[in-house]
């Protein structure tokens, strides 16, 4: 009763070898992901060459699995011809088309005007939108779809995409009842919509990769949450990784303005407030003092040990940082700015703690414009990615923001975990060990 979990991040992809019967990781492989040199592209086929790489090592090593799970950073698309191989590069989350000037605004507003949705740039449908009205789709394309399930496809030999409901809807532009997309408006505000592939069954495998059924690529983000916290409406979750999510789980339905509605595995929602500046923008911090260190006295060096220990001899300072590097999805044309500047805070400890400080306190904002109704009841935080993972600093400020503990689950890599939690638990419902997944509690 092993499954595995893939996890395609921006940075990093990440596999590992779930045992459900004891709860536990039994193996892992990772290998880094880039951009194509002067874009926000990744090369699709790089990828599911390095994904089957270490799922053949991981066989070797871990025996073989009943089950294959996949995350994938959302948002982003490729295209694909006949045979199903991607003719394009994938245009991630940080594309930057949908933010082009158009008409009387940028390509993204005027597609969330002409649809009556929220469709923000770097979704698939904003990037969709933009390339099909400047032709700059392949004229072998025959489908879109994300990376995740792109990777799928490739694993069970398969032609026609399929996407999960997760995975669908942070493209932009599904139905109301999540059941595809609302093709006649995006068609009327000018989106070619032959491109679209068809929205997948609940708990379906799309086919088998050495006898182990492959089930649909889920939102990382649902992933994360799912294998830190299960179904826990108790829980705040708050997730950095190269960007940063605030998210909330609930069984119910609420009424908010603001943020994401994301569909969850099994049912309910994640309520989820997404921020553009995340792991990357410590990365930039560090490299800041590497770059400092480097122009004075001509030394290589790894800022963040020296990062840690600085920061953690300012437990407090009156420096104020608002590292906003990458903008802000709800504030149009918002900057980054540090102030409060005084002799007795002017030093390089004060100005990490007030990073990080920064850092958590544009993540509890994001939290309280979540409606009050979602926020009762929330007792703790569980922390994901390796931006929090790997920054005690960051921890700690997250802490003082919310007035809530942070915990983080022994479990790593938690979008992979997650997948393959879910592969495990979809597995065990098609051989009829669970009755109802929407009613169970799922495998922790």
């Amino acid at each position: 009763m092993k499954s595995v979990g893939i996890d395609i991040g921006t940075t990093s992809i990440c596999l590992v070898v779930y045992d459900g019967e004891k709860g536990t990781v039994e193996g892992s492989r990772s290998a880094q992901n880039a951009f194509l040199p002067g874009t926000f592209c990744q090369d699709p086929d790089r990828i599911a060459d390095a994904v089957m790489g270490m799922l053949r090592e991981l066989e070797r090593e871990c025996g073989p699995v009943c089950a294959v799970g996949i995350s994938a950073q959302m948002h982003g698309i490729l295209y694909t011809d006949a045979a199903g191989r991607a003719v394009s590069p994938f245009y991630t989350w940080k594309d930057g088309s949908g933010n082009l000037p158009f008409e009387d605004a940028t390509w993204a507003e005027v597609l969330s005007r002409r649809t009556g949705q929220r469709i923000h740039p770097g979704y698939g449908s904003a990037t969709h939108f933009y390339l099909g009205q400047t032709g700059q789709i392949p004229k072998e394309a025959v489908f879109l779809c994300n990376i995740g399930d792109y990777v799928a496809m490739r694993l069970c030999d398969r032609a026609v995409p399929c996407q999960d409901v997760s995975m669908a809807a942070s493209l932009g532009g599904l139905l109301q009842d999540k059941s595809g997309y609302d093709l006649k408006a995006l068609s009327e505000a000018g989106v070619r919509t032959e491109f679209y592939p068809s929205v997948c069954g609940d708990f379906a495998p799309l086919g088998t990769w050495k006898g182990a059924k492959v089930y649909p690529a889920v939102g990382d983000n649902q992933a994360s949450f799912f294998a830190a916290a299960g179904r826990e409406e108790a829980a705040v979750s708050v997730n950095v990784g190269t960007g940063s999510q605030v998210s909330l789980f609930s069984s119910g339905l609420a009424e908010t303005a603001c943020g994401e509605v994301r569909p969850f595995p099994g049912g309910g929602s994640l309520y989820v407030q997404a921020s553009l500046n995340g792991g990357k923008v410590y990365e930039k911090l560090a490299s800041f003092w590497e770059e400092a260190v480097f122009s004075f006295t001509g030394q290589r060096i790894d800022a963040y040990g020296g990062m840690q220990r600085l920061g953690e001899e300012r437990q407090e300072t009156g420096l104020l940082a608002d590292p906003l590097l990458y903008g802000s999805r709800a504030r149009e044309g918002v900057q980054g700015s540090i102030s409060g500047i005084t002799e007795q805070d002017f030093h390089p400890g004060d100005l990490i703690r007030a990073w990080v400080a920064g850092m958590a306190r544009e993540l509890h904002q994001l939290y309280l414009e979540f409606p009050e109704s979602l926020r009762q009841g929330r007792k703790w935080i569980v922390g994901s990615g390796n931006g929090i993972r790997k920054n005690p600093l960051l921890r700690q400020e997250i802490e003082k923001a919310f007035g809530l503990p942070l915990r983080l689950k022994e479990i790593q890599e938690e979008a992979a975990a997650g997948a393959a939690m879910l592969a495990h638990t979809f597995f065990r419902y098609s051989l009829g060990d669970i009755p109802s997944i929407r009613r169970n509690t799922f495998v922790k």
